[in-house]
């Protein structure tokens, strides 16, 4: 009978901490959303209800692991998941999301958790048609990571360390609305 090889669900990953080492950046990149445009045929000032999707808003993640990390054969890293930075401090801490990601080289996409849906009423002149344009911010990271493996069968830890390239954060929404007459 061949040994039993030791499950996976016995390794998880502890101690991870992102940060800001030589090299190592915050990319500001603009991203445009979907856009939107309302009519007023009627020859009196209309109210107009909106509402404003983020759903086209993505958190992404990937991983590169060092290759110096010398880690037990039955490992798949790509099978364990963990938090990736959310926020960046001015001390060049982070916060974390609530979502899991797989410590993973291939770059994978959740929907992003920090804008709702909003409402809001537009006044449409008469005889005029309004075009709305949505821009916002996207905040992409590439840092440093240090974290722990632990497998919780035998206590034993295993050091990892490499480089994480994800969207930290949307900011700064900004919104146009440009009028023109109706033709």
């Amino acid at each position: 009978m061949a040994p039993e090889q030791p499950m996976l669900g016995q390794y998880e990953i502890a101690d991870i901490r992102y940060f800001l080492d030589a090299g190592d950046r915050i990319d500001t990149v603009a991203v445009q959303l979907k856009g939107l445009s309302l009519q007023n045929p009627d020859n009196i000032l209309s109210n107009q209800q909106i509402e404003a999707s983020f759903d086209e808003l993505v958190k992404t993640s990937a991983f590169t692991v060092d290759q110096a990390n010398a880690l037990p054969q039955e490992v798949t890293l790509s099978q364990l998941e963990v938090k990736v930075p959310a926020y960046g401090y001015s001390n060049g801490s982070f916060n974390y999301t609530t979502q899991l990601f797989a410590l993973s080289p291939v770059q994978q996409q959740k929907p992003y958790e920090g804008y709702k849906k909003q409402r809001q009423t537009i006044r449409v002149p008469a005889k005029s048609r309004i075009d709305i344009s949505r821009q916002i911010d996207a905040y992409k990271l590439n840092c440093s990571f240090q974290a722990m493996l632990l497998n919780k069968t035998t206590g034993q830890r295993y050091p990892l360390s490499g480089k994480w390239t994800g969207l930290l954060a949307y900011n700064n929404l900004s919104t146009t609305l440009n009028q023109s007459p109706l033709q």
